[in-house]
């Protein structure tokens, strides 16, 4: 493929290919561009109608300001933004300064405060779009993986976002050599969800596409993102050493198996270990530099450390979004994970809530479905990228003319089309 072309879904993806029927099909031979509606304005407008549609998603809690104790889980809108967290992990400390210029807004009491961080925060998503639409020149359109989530939508209302910016900045920062830039995004990253630390690695294990990127640039990504950290963390950060909801700690915690610390340190090493292995293999296997390795390094360090995490909160998907949007070619596997967060998501919801009445007394099984269902979800987005890493061909042009079963011959062009 041509290294300059930019690549179409409808063309390069069997499952965009199929949806873009509802709207004429894949992109023809002869289609023009229009001068104004570029893909990142069209990912901007997307995104756009994601933020608008998270926002009505939490108008049943609107009423009652969030007040009532379970209301906001049984029906799916709690937000910490609002003061209701699903986890006793808090953010850290300087979010209490957003909330203070979020008190700007008229108006008071909770929904206000809501409805200012939502003002705060939906400018920076807006901003991680069009970053990552400027990744990789030749994927422009990978960011609609971000841009038209059902991820984004059930998540974006929440201090994840934050975190989820910083990665989009680490990506675009790493792979348009700005490693400063980089670092910075990654630190704040981590400051709000500390398994962002872990992707840095994996994205500054894979160098740029021009092969500049070498031990002084790491070494600077590395710094800033330390300076970052501690900036954002001096004020205060919390501390959760028992494990809490989203955890597969918690899940044998309550089958009557409590790990002890040193077993669990054990176990993480050996799991960030493995999967540190994974990526030195792709790498050494794909043989590429770019955004597409970079990000799925990141994605699969980053899925080990949420499934050794002591705390895994729903909104952690958020975070791992954008690595996902740019890693995983298949818009197939982009969606099979994020049916299985959201499934996750609404039985945690209404495990918390309530709302699931278990028949045996402290039956907690609804919440092990719920991280199962999300653990198989992260680790089909990982087999998802090393399985495209073991294949020597690039994309498939489904529209290009070569043989698909799924397609028809277009009788007054010659070509293939799904």
């Amino acid at each position: 493929m041509d290294e300059t072309a930019v690549e179409s879904p409808t063309r390069a993806d069997p499952t965009a290919a199929r949806l873009s029927e509802v709207v004429g099909g894949p992109l023809g031979e002869h289609a023009g561009t229009h001068p104004w509606w570029t893909p990142t304005r069209i990912l901007l407008g997307a995104t756009g109608v994601a933020l608008a549609a998270g926002m009505v998603s939490k108008s049943a809690c609107v009423p009652s300001g969030w007040g009532n104790e379970e209301q906001p889980y049984a029906e799916l809108c709690w937000t910490a933004l609002a003061g209701r967290p699903v986890t006793s992990a808090g953010p850290p400390e300087v979010t209490g300064l957003l909330e203070r210029v979020a008190g700007l807004v008229p108006g008071s009491g909770t929904v206000a405060t809501a409805v200012g961080l939502a003002l705060l925060l939906a400018p920076l998503l807006l901003l991680a779009t069009a970053l990552l639409a400027r990744v990789d020149p030749r994927r422009p359109w990978a960011a609609a993986g971000w841009a038209m989530a059902p991820v984004l939508v059930v998540h974006w209302l929440s201090w994840e976002a934050l975190a989820a910016v910083g990665v989009a900045v680490l990506l675009w920062g790493w792979t348009t050599g700005r490693p400063w830039l980089a670092g910075v995004g990654a630190g704040i990253g981590a400051a709000v969800a500390l398994p962002v630390a872990v992707a840095l690695a994996g994205v500054l294990a894979v160098g740029r596409r021009d092969g500049r990127a070498g031990l002084r640039d790491r070494f600077d990504a590395v710094l800033a993102a330390a300076a970052a950290y501690v900036v954002v963390t001096v004020p205060g950060r919390a501390d959760l050493e028992r494990a809490d909801v989203g955890s597969l700690w918690l899940v044998l915690q309550q089958a009557g198996h409590t790990p002890s610390r040193t077993t669990r340190t054990v176990v993480a090493v050996a799991v960030l270990a493995l999967a540190a292995a994974a990526v030195a293999w792709m790498v050494a296997r794909t043989g590429r530099r770019g955004p597409r390795t970079a990000a799925g390094a990141g994605l699969v360090l980053l899925v080990a450390a949420i499934l050794v995490s002591g705390s895994a909160a729903p909104e952690l998907g958020l975070v791992v979004l954008p690595l996902a949007a740019l890693a995983v070619r298949r818009w197939r596997d982009l969606l099979v994970w994020q049916a299985c967060e959201v499934v996750s998501w609404v039985v945690t919801g209404w495990y918390v809530g309530g709302a699931i009445e278990p028949t045996v007394t402290d039956d907690v099984r609804a919440y092990w479905l719920a991280v199962l269902v999300r653990t198989v979800g992260l680790l089909w987005l990982v087999v998802a990228v090393l399985a495209d890493a073991s294949v020597d061909d690039d994309a498939v042009d489904v529209g290009g003319g070569e043989p698909h079963p799924d397609v028809d011959l277009l009788t007054d062009a010659g070509r293939a089309r799904a």
